[in-house]
């Protein structure tokens, strides 16, 4: 026996897979390594041609079709029932979740999480050209198109990316449902830019929020195509942009035209930092949405919602991500304020620098490391769900085994108010944190 032999199974070995009931369509060019449990690849599941299965980690569920148009590579990756893998040419997973009646076209993911399909609708998760990395989590039913990129990016239930696409460190949420006019979209074109002139991001994007975002009754938003979106933007809940848009800022409800640069040069100093606070300020807004997040997937979808262990592992996997998007946004904004220093010794004393700006960033940089500490966990903002919320989550599910979204839209209004009340006192608690520290301009 050879080592690429000894490294998989043999033709013997998977025909024992098939007598279980895995249909296993061309054992000839499967290969499955000796690392992946027998007993996670499940009966009723298809593993099409030229796939390869690896890791440990890696389970296959009921029904689910693996490499249906191309070559598939599974790592260390869940599949969930009826999840289709590659229905438009060649897959690699690794360390990814792929939840139930997920339908992959072609493309890679690493260390993501797709909390799977509750709808047809839309009757795809992702398009052919997806590269869905590290820190990429798709909340039911949300997509992307061709040529999509995401990375530390949150999409709430029923978000479309179109086609083109690279949204990285952004949160979108908003719509009521499925149906075309009513879910929030990216429009096709459109980039996220979270890199500035220095190299730095504190630049992540809010576009909605999680506190109100989650109970899936917020207008949509509506960024326009071919649009270049200058992080850090915060965009309230409404917010429609014009195709073909410069965004950058705050954005109101209503649409938004952007708008041009002008033409020529000015003189700019990358070292030197202005506006510090008020980038400290909007990032600690995000880590605070993703806190009340955190606590969502915590208290409400493990807590209240998961009805098996396959959901309840699909949310904590969605758990793991929220927080590993917190944990970046923490590192980046750390490696900005640390960067206050150098703009300091360089500009302080010159008229470059207004006496504001200079007493902000000292405070800044003398504060950062009790409030780094302070911030350094979203555990540690932990407040009990409210009974009115777990009672109305409950209510609901005495109906019958009901699909996520269909709970959450479901709830009364009161319990719907009581939730929104528990997670604007746990993202106010971390907004504080900053707030408290930093004397404002007042």
């Amino acid at each position: 026996m050879n080592d690429n032999e000894s490294k998989y199974y043999s033709i013997e070995e998977i025909r024992k897979f098939q007598e279980r009931g895995v249909q296993v369509l061309d054992s000839s060019s499967v290969f499955i390594s000796r690392d992946v449990e027998p007993e996670n690849i499940l009966p009723g599941c298809i593993i099409h041609p030229c796939s390869r299965i690896s890791g440990a980690k890696t389970q296959i569920h009921s029904s689910a079709h693996i490499g249906v148009s191309g070559p598939a590579t599974i790592e260390n990756s869940w599949i969930g029932e009826n999840a289709i893998v590659g229905n438009l040419g060649p897959v690699t997973l690794k360390d990814t979740v792929v939840g139930p009646q997920t339908i992959l076209g072609s493309g890679v993911a690493e260390n993501a999480v797709f909390l799977g399909k509750e709808t047809m609708i839309n009757d795809f998760t992702t398009g052919f050209g997806f590269r869905v990395r590290k820190g990429s989590l798709y909340e039911e039913d949300s997509s992307s198109a061709q040529h999509t990129d995401t990375k530390m990016t949150v999409l709430f239930p029923w978000t479309t990316l179109g086609s083109n696409i690279n949204f990285c460190d952004a949160l979108i949420s908003g719509g009521t449902g499925p149906e075309l006019g009513y879910f929030s979209e990216v429009g096709s074109g459109s980039i996220h830019f979270n890199f500035t002139i220095r190299g730095d991001k504190a630049t992540a994007s809010l576009f909605g929020d999680a506190c109100q975002g989650l109970f899936l009754d917020q207008d949509r938003l509506f960024i326009g195509g071919n649009n270049t979106l200058l992080g850090p933007i915060k965009a309230d809940f409404g917010v429609m942009t014009a195709a073909g848009a410069r965004i950058n800022g705050t954005l109101a409800p209503g649409l938004n035209f952007g708008h041009s640069l002008p033409k020529g040069k000015i003189d700019y100093e990358p070292r030197k930092f202005s506006g510090a606070l008020g980038i400290v300020t909007q990032q600690v807004d995000i880590l605070a949405e993703l806190t009340a997040l955190f606590h969502w997937y915590q208290q409400v979808r493990i807590g209240c919602i998961s009805q098996t262990m396959e959901q309840k592992f699909v949310y904590e996997s969605g758990l793991n991500i929220v927080e590993l998007n917190y944990q970046e946004r923490l590192f980046q904004l750390s490696r900005y304020v640390e960067a206050l220093e150098g703009s300091l010794s360089i500009f302080s004393n010159s008229n470059k620098m207004s006496k504001k700006e200079t007493a902000e960033q000292r405070q800044l940089l003398e504060k950062w490391p009790k409030i780094q500490q302070q911030l350094a966990t979203p555990k540690a903002f932990e407040l009990l769900i409210p009974e009115s919320l777990t009672n109305a989550i409950a209510r609901k599910l005495t109906e019958g085994k009901l699909d996520y979204t269909v709970i959450i839209k479901g709830m009364d209004i009161e319990g719907k108010q009581k939730g929104k009340d528990w997670l604007n006192t746990i993202a106010n608690g971390v907004r504080n944190i900053i707030n408290s520290k930093i004397e404002m301009d007042g």
